[in-house]
């Protein structure tokens, strides 16, 4: 059993608000989880039921995670260039409006990631107010 505290959450997603948290990062830990010899049998977290599929929850995240990311991408290739707040109603739109204070930081974690693999671009990745460009 691992006790993930809030690092993997049952029912919700982990916010991942830079500088701090880091999206390049917290996805190579979920995936070193995945393949853990032996495999984890149950997940107890923070927050939430226990998890008692723990390699599907953790594949589910990783592929929520890189399906934002393709959100997030397709925005910044069709605005060309854009803020966190310019792009976050569209790579948010199915998320509930209270809960957009918090995504927004996800949203600049996922930018950070792709600026990190060559994907994107910002003069100032240390501002949550800066302008992303897509290099695609």
């Amino acid at each position: 059993m691992l006790f993930s505290g809030d690092h993997v959450m049952s029912g919700s997603t982990v916010v991942i608000a830079p500088p701090d948290g880091d999206m390049v990062q917290y996805l190579a830990s979920v995936r070193r989880l995945v393949v853990l010899d032996p495999p984890l049998v149950t997940i107890a977290p923070g927050h939430g039921a226990l998890i008692t599929e723990p390699v599907a929850a953790l594949e589910g995240i990783i592929d929520h995670r890189l399906t934002r990311e393709q959100a997030v991408t397709r925005a910044l290739a069709t605005a060309g260039r854009a803020t966190v707040d310019e792009l976050l109603p569209t790579v948010y739109a199915d998320v509930r409006e209270e809960l957009l204070p918090v995504a927004r930081k996800s949203l600049w974690a996922h930018l950070r990631k792709l600026d990190d693999e060559g994907s994107a671009r910002s003069e100032d990745r240390t501002d949550i107010e800066a302008v992303w460009a897509s290099t695609a």
